[in-house]
């Protein structure tokens, strides 16, 4: 199993995580000198790479470390905050669900701009997500004017986070209505 923690984790880059079994033999494709680190007195192995025992086996090569100080640092507020992950998405939901509303509450039209209901805002992740076939230029006019979106395609993304206030919230469905009702 692997992953990240540069993105919603708040880590810093080359912040990741591989757990494997005790007894696992897999050679990785690509490695780095470091693991090789702990053989490099011995002879070369087969192939060329003398890999290290368990985890050694999947090391790079020489990192810069940096984003390790960053992701204690993160890890360290996040306790003093009381941000634990089951707040942190109590936070995220109350913040869906708010913008969801408000959404709502400005009436577009669905051809103009809409969002799925059938999947329920609980089953979804970080993002409220809506289609527009104007996802690229709404997302545009709207960090013109401060609300800072994305988009993949058709798919506008409002993604809200725990420092983002209510208020704010508010604010960009505001100015998505205007925007999106606004003429090309």
């Amino acid at each position: 199993m692997v992953g990240g923690g540069y993105k919603y984790c708040q880590l810093g880059e080359g912040n990741c995580f591989l757990r494997f079994p005790r007894d696992c033999r897999l050679r990785p494709v690509l490695t780095g000198w470091f693991a090789e680190f702990g053989t490099l007195a011995g002879e070369p192995g087969e192939g060329g790479v003398s890999y290290g025992e368990g985890h050694a086996r999947f090391a790079g090569s020489t990192y810069d470390p940096v984003s390790h100080y960053r992701a204690a640092a993160v890890f360290g507020f996040f306790r003093e905050q009381g941000l634990s992950v089951r707040r942190l998405r109590e936070i995220s939901m109350a913040q869906i669900r708010r913008l969801a509303a408000g959404l709502d509450a400005l009436d577009l039209d669905p051809a103009v701009l809409s969002r799925d209901r059938d999947v329920r805002l609980s089953r979804r992740g970080g993002f409220l997500t809506m289609d527009t076939p104007k996802a690229g230029e709404i997302c545009c006019k709207l960090r013109g004017r401060g609300v800072w979106a994305d988009f993949r395609g058709r798919v506008l993304r409002l993604g809200p986070a725990p420092y983002v206030t209510g208020e704010q919230l508010d604010e960009a469905v505001a100015v998505l209505g205007e925007v999106a009702a606004s003429p090309p």
